[in-house]
């Protein structure tokens, strides 16, 4: 935990910070008095937009995070048999799925309530070490886009798809 850099935000321009990027911050391994830390940091520069990234989704409630306007809580789905951790996102707040990479075709049409329920999606592929290890389809980047689409749900796509999906990418905010 780095403490020293609770204070770099503080009074900067309002901006989206995406916190604990290269971790999990809601990892069994981390101490609820660091996840309180940083809340605590976080609500100090309200002005910024935060982002909370996990594959341990359940954590989210059970720690009880604060249901702030500026705070977006997010899981990683890359596989078919990740598609339930939406359904542990807190309810009540901002929230949003990064489907990164995408590793195999995801049979929305099957998630749908998925799409209805969650506020943002985020799509790219493979990059780093393992970049073209495996390489999305075109449809199955179709395939979430049309969900979304069909929900009116923003959809931001990593320039890790720009060659696949072969034209200007969908970069969304909400």
């Amino acid at each position: 935990l780095h403490r020293y850099k609770f204070d770099e935000y503080a009074s900067k321009r309002g901006r989206n910070i995406f916190v604990c990027s290269m971790a999990d911050l809601f990892g069994k391994w981390v101490p609820d008095k660091w996840i309180k830390e940083v809340f605590t940091a976080c609500m100090k520069a309200p002005q910024h937009n935060y982002l909370f990234l996990t594959k341990n989704v359940k954590r989210y409630v059970e720690y009880g995070v604060p249901m702030l306007e500026n705070m977006w809580y997010g899981t990683s789905i890359t596989r078919e048999t990740d598609m339930h951790l939406f359904n542990d996102l807190p309810a009540g707040c901002n929230t949003f799925v990064s489907i990164e990479p995408i590793l195999e075709d995801l049979e929305v049409e099957k998630h749908n309530v998925m799409f209805r329920l969650v506020d943002w999606f985020i799509i790219g592929a493979e990059t780093g070490r393992r970049k073209n290890k495996v390489v999305p389809e075109r449809k199955w980047i179709e395939d979430i886009v049309n969900e979304c689409r069909k929900n009116n749900k923003p959809i931001f796509m990593k320039s890790s798809l720009e060659d696949i999906w072969g034209e200007q990418l969908i970069q969304e905010f909400p």
